[in-house]
């Protein structure tokens, strides 16, 4: 089954991991780049940081399969990423998520608004399930409201023991995560003052075993193998 690996990484103070006129720019469309034509690479990759603090890199690739990307890791995975220190510190997390179909289309968006939801981690199906039907019924209620919105696309952790963003290394948690690709920043910003916007978190926070939110805004690029 398609699976997405999903990172999280710190970048270094005053580097500008984004602009490919410096040398610390094209470090990370080169990785990227190598890995979506080496043998049993990722299908897809999208990356950047996030607008509200840049020191945040979120890196997203689309694997054919867990075993798939478990076996790119163990062969060139450590070669691919030998580089990646001289940008990035030591923390982050790797992981991985099943997302509805249409998370490609939100990450390469003029700009994406991610909403990450963290929950406890013990939740039960019939918990994960109603937090999916509330946000479908959000999409058929309030999307027609929301203007300059491109593709929209939610889903789950694999895992359960996610890191949760300035809290103690050993709190853990699963992660519901919402992305909403935008056609330019200025609909993405309108949206995060809206009402339908208010609602949609007020769906999220409703949901049993809720613990922490996340919202932010990425500006993704992206490489494929057919690029």
């Amino acid at each position: 089954m398609s699976v997405t690996e999903i990172g999280c990484m710190r970048v270094k103070p005053s580097l500008d991991v984004m602009n490919e006129d410096n040398p610390e720019g094209q470090i990370l469309s080169k990785l990227y780049n190598y890995v979506v034509v080496a043998p049993g690479g990722p299908l897809r990759v999208s990356w950047g940081v996030e607008v509200e603090d840049p020191s945040y890199l979120w890196a997203f690739f689309d694997w054919d399969s867990l075993e798939a990307h478990e076996n790119f890791a163990r062969t060139l995975g450590q070669e691919a990423v030998k580089d990646l220190p001289r940008i990035l510190t030591r923390g982050g997390f790797t992981k991985h998520i099943t997302a509805t179909s249409t998370l490609p289309a939100t990450l390469q968006c003029a700009v994406t608004q991610v909403v990450l939801a963290y929950f406890a981690s013990d939740l039960p199906p019939t918990v994960t399930d109603a937090a999916i039907a509330r946000l479908k019924d959000w999409e058929e209620n309030e999307i027609e409201k929301v203007p300059g919105i491109e593709a929209l696309s939610y889903g789950w952790g694999v895992e359960k023991d996610f890191p949760i963003r300035d809290c103690s290394p050993d709190q853990r948690a699963s992660i519901f995560l919402s992305v909403f690709g935008f056609d330019d920043v200025n609909a993405q910003r309108d949206f995060r003052g809206s009402l339908a916007f208010e609602e949609l978190l007020r769906r999220i926070q409703a949901t049993e075993g809720f613990v922490k939110l996340e919202v932010f805004s990425v500006c993704f690029r992206s490489t494929s193998r057919h690029s």
